[in-house]
């Protein structure tokens, strides 16, 4: 048996080693093959997928990826990225998320390729946690997003599309403006006087020491801000 992490970060070597023994029927339906041989490696079929997908060194082993069912190494990219893409923690638990995310993948494409998902993953996650209020969801929710910031897997134009985005309620979650004070993409000043970030997120903010009292005041000395926030802001006066 292998783990998910092993599969991942294997070399040519290695992966050449693991599936010698694996059998493989081509006479199986594409969904049903894929789940055989996950099944001998003791994975799931999400896990086997990805963990190839996102293993940089499994392009030109041909033998490999057409074992499962894939004519080329395209096709198994657009199965990993579907699944990675769409899954909500129940395949692909947080650790294997946070394999994915961590320094060992230093691929330009399969980075590049991670950045094209993650709007789309994120807001599955957010819809599922929304409908579910799952708190193993949320937990994973939060330390996914930071990860990926941690990671250095986003740059400044994703943490400002977060912050413009009406999603104050997964910010709030995930802890997200200290993590992107702390990655070093915008000042505290910057994000405090933004009319996107929410009261409490402004509070957290300043608990945080993030933010002084002259900023608060000039802060209240905009006519236009929400009662609620004005109501936060006075009780730090």
């Amino acid at each position: 048996m292998i783990s998910f992490i092993e599969l991942l970060t294997a070399f040519d070597a290695d992966l050449v080693k693991i599936f010698y023994k694996v059998k493989s029927d081509p006479s199986d339906d594409f969904i049903i093959r894929i789940n055989k041989v996950a099944s001998q490696l003791d994975l799931n079929h999400s896990q086997l997928v990805c963990a190839l997908g996102f293993n940089k060194h499994i392009r030109d082993l041909s033998d490999i990826f057409s074992m499962i069912g894939f004519r080329s190494y395209k096709l198994l990219s657009y199965r990993c990225n579907e699944l990675f893409s769409t899954d909500t923690y129940n395949q692909l638990p947080i650790d294997n998320i946070l394999d994915i995310y961590s320094e060992r993948i230093e691929d330009e494409q399969i980075l590049k390729s991670l950045r094209e998902m993650l709007g789309p993953r994120l807001e599955h996650i957010e819809s599922d946690i929304d409908e579910n209020e799952d708190p193993a969801h949320i937990i994973s929710y939060r330390m996914e997003v930071h990860s990926i910031y941690t990671a250095g897997i986003v740059d400044k134009s994703f943490a400002e599309s977060r912050i413009n985005k009406d999603i104050g309620k997964f910010r709030i979650i995930a802890n997200e403006a200290n993590v992107i004070i702390e990655s070093g993409f915008f000042p505290p000043s910057n994000l405090f006087f933004l009319d996107s970030l929410c009261a409490a997120e402004k509070k957290d903010l300043i608990e945080n020491q993030h933010i002084d009292i002259d900023m608060i005041k000039n802060r209240l000395q905009n006519t236009g801000i929400s009662n609620e926030e004005r109501e936060v802001l006075e009780e730090f006066i």
